[in-house]
């Protein structure tokens, strides 16, 4: 299990890095980082990956990932007994406290927001 967890991982960690620098890129300036190294990386990224190399690793790849995770969270959800006990006590407390949990996400999402706000403010 842990094994083709860190699979998954290595499978979706290419697109989750290409991904994350066409947006970085536009924080800053050209000439300062992390902008700089985001540049570097999406104009090797337009330069060197192909249509058919993009369609692997940003559909292929993950669609892999989708594919084996669910069969394997299957195949363990229905052998183990204690897994699914967890799972059923970690509902029944998530429900339990569901008005904190909307709570802090509230908190969570208005801090996102006054971060991405505040850097656009800096950054303009």
């Amino acid at each position: 299990m842990r094994a083709m967890a860190i699979w998954e991982w290595l499978m979706v960690l290419p697109a989750t890095l290409l991904l994350a620098a066409a947006p970085l890129r536009m924080l800053q300036p050209r000439q300062y980082e992390p902008a700089r190294t985001s540049w570097i990386i999406f104009e090797w990224t337009m330069t060197h990956v192909s249509r058919l190399a993009a369609a692997v690793l940003f559909i292929g790849m993950p669609g892999v990932v989708v594919a084996a995770g669910c069969a394997a969270l299957l195949r363990n959800w229905r052998q183990d007994q204690a897994l699914r006990h967890d799972a059923t006590m970690a509902f029944a407390i998530l429900r339990r406290h569901f008005a904190f949990g909307l709570l802090a996400a509230a908190v969570l999402l208005a801090g996102t927001i006054l971060a991405v706000v505040a850097i656009h403010v800096v950054t303009d």
